[in-house]
């Protein structure tokens, strides 16, 4: 009976850190990147050992587009998944609607611990998001 019940609480202890886990998400954004220039897109010249191993052990777009040509107009559309004429960032000086929800702000609501590292360069006043 003991051994039963131990097998029982293992059973519902594992069963219930995996529905707790969640995935952890690291989204990179390299401003002027070629695709060939990351091994993971088949440079045969350049070394990118830990962006690689990051590609082949998560998920790797193979077929993406940029909506605007422009910065800012561009985050905004990653940040929403709307278009720039959606969001209302239509050029590098205008900021990113303060009422207009993001992917990071929905990822932080569902209990995701989430940053940022490097420019954010929505608008002029601020460079935080």
């Amino acid at each position: 009976m003991i051994r039963i019940l131990a097998l029982l609480f293992t059973f519902f202890v594992m069963l219930q850190s995996s529905f707790a886990a969640q995935p952890n998400v690291l989204f990179i954004l390299c401003d002027d990147l070629r695709p060939d220039a990351l091994g993971c897109y088949g440079s045969k010249h350049v070394k990118t050992p830990n962006i690689d191993r990051l590609a082949n052990e998560g998920v790797r777009f193979a077929n993406t587009f940029c909506t605007t040509s422009l910065c800012s107009p561009s985050r905004g559309s990653i940040l929403s998944g709307l278009y720039a004429h959606a969001h209302g960032v239509t050029n590098n000086f205008t900021e990113y609607p303060a009422t207009l929800r993001s992917f990071p702000s929905v990822l932080h609501d569902a209990g995701y611990a989430t940053a940022y590292f490097g420019k954010y360069h929505m608008g002029e006043e601020n460079d935080d998001p």
